[in-house]
């Protein structure tokens, strides 16, 4: 039987890799263990305003939040091992944000999809799970897009 985590950190971005990624975690976290469940809002994007759009930067963050925390609900799994599930909603740089809750829950483990990207769209967008494998404080579970296991 595999090591089983106490606390896992599941940064999700609604993808079907992500999602692939949840279900590691349920395998993973101790029966009554915690699967803290995480999105991200980039607020990036809002700070730069556009000319002649009629709302504000502040109406899409609530609109995006409201989607996004309605997302999170969806996902949640069914519970047959009595494994406690939170979901956070955040606001920042998602990589930041990851490793600022990660430290904050004291997670055992961080398990997350990353879509696996290369050469100029890599260069140019990075990633996300790389970033946190350098930064997080506990390791770091990647579950990668296009794998064995997504074809299940």
């Amino acid at each position: 039987m595999p090591r089983r985590f106490q606390t896992i950190v599941v940064p999700t971005d609604f993808s079907d890799c992500a999602q692939m990624a949840l279900h590691y975690a349920m395998d993973l976290v101790e029966p009554e263990g915690t699967v803290v469940l995480c999105h991200v809002v980039d607020d990036m994007p809002l700070s730069y305003g556009y000319v002649g759009v009629a709302f504000t930067a502040g109406d899409i963050r609530t609109r995006i939040s409201e989607e996004a925390q309605k997302e999170l609900a969806a996902i949640v799994p069914t519970n047959p091992n009595q494994v406690r599930i939170e979901t956070h909603l955040l606001h920042g740089t998602p990589q930041r944000e990851i490793v600022k809750l990660v430290t904050s829950v004291q997670a055992d483990l961080v398990v997350m999809g990353t879509h696996g990207r290369s050469g100029l769209e890599h260069a140019l967008m990075g990633s996300v799970a790389e970033r946190v494998i350098r930064k997080a404080p506990c390791p770091v579970l990647v579950v990668r897009e296009g794998g064995a296991e997504s074809h299940v």
